[in-house]
């Protein structure tokens, strides 16, 4: 996909673009890192692929997803990944137990997966609540997931969630279209289902969180890197080809947005 990085700014909050192979280091290593701060050191999840280190990825983090971040600077407070449904998905692999089977999935040229949504929650992340009592940063984070889906013809996005995220894009005024429900590896209700990314969810998410509209401006300077170059300040203490970062047994089965 062609697609120039961009930044946005909503209410004094920075969210940046990028695919897996422009975004700079750093970045994500922190993105990474906040994704093991959260789903493994506060959820306690029990994900199969994480084997240690400072930071969670699976095989799904490479060339074909997309992130975007909440940042101070050149610091990430939040992020989340994006994945084109017509590629190999957690919904297509480990995660299709949940799919229904009364109803096909949504069609796939228009359709991506977004998964793993966390915040930092150091004190110098931590965001200020919108006029919905959301997190700033979340609510920034879900408007550009809008505005990407829109520039790129993306109607809906695929989501896996459990019932306090459902209950958070519900207030921030971004329903979820229910589609499949089941249990996750510790018993707790899970949801399969569909985000629309219309002009109407946009207006709707800007004016329940009372959040200013949008600036945007492209990266023309982006330092971008092959997605063959592996950094050795990216020890993670297993051999990253071509950076792809595989995992090595099947993915656990909880998962939120």
């Amino acid at each position: 996909m062609n697609y120039s990085p961009r930044t946005y700014q909503f209410s004094g909050v920075s969210t940046s673009v990028a695919s897996y192979s422009q975004i700079p280091l750093n970045t994500l290593e922190q993105i990474l890192s906040i994704r093991k701060l959260a789903f493994i050191d506060r959820k306690k999840w029990d994900i199969e692929s994480y084997q240690g280190s400072a930071y969670e990825w699976d095989e799904y983090d490479d060339p074909d997803a997309f992130y975007i971040y909440a940042h101070v600077h050149d610091r990430v407070t939040g992020c989340v990944r994006l994945r084109p449904s017509n590629k190999p998905t957690l919904m297509s692999g480990s995660l299709s137990f949940i799919l229904p089977i009364d109803q096909p999935r949504p069609c796939s040229l228009y359709c991506w997966e977004a998964t793993r949504f966390a915040l930092s929650t150091d004190s110098f992340a931590t965001g200020e609540l919108t006029q919905a009592n959301v997190d700033i940063r979340t609510a920034a984070l879900f408007l550009s997931m809008i505005k990407f889906a829109q520039q790129q013809n993306i109607q809906l996005y695929e989501i896996v969630v459990d019932t306090m995220m459902e209950k958070i894009l519900k207030r921030s005024g971004w329903t979820v279209d229910r589609r499949n429900m089941a249990l996750g590896s510790k018993g707790e209700k899970i949801i399969y289902g569909t985000l629309p990314c219309t002009d109407k969810t946009y207006e709707e998410v800007l004016n329940k969180n009372a959040i200013n509209r949008t600036l945007a401006y492209n990266h023309s300077h982006q330092t971008c890197r092959s997605s063959g170059t592996l950094h050795k300040s990216l020890d993670i203490g297993q051999t990253l080809p071509n950076r792809n970062i595989p995992a090595k047994r099947s993915m656990h089965t909880e998962l939120q947005l």
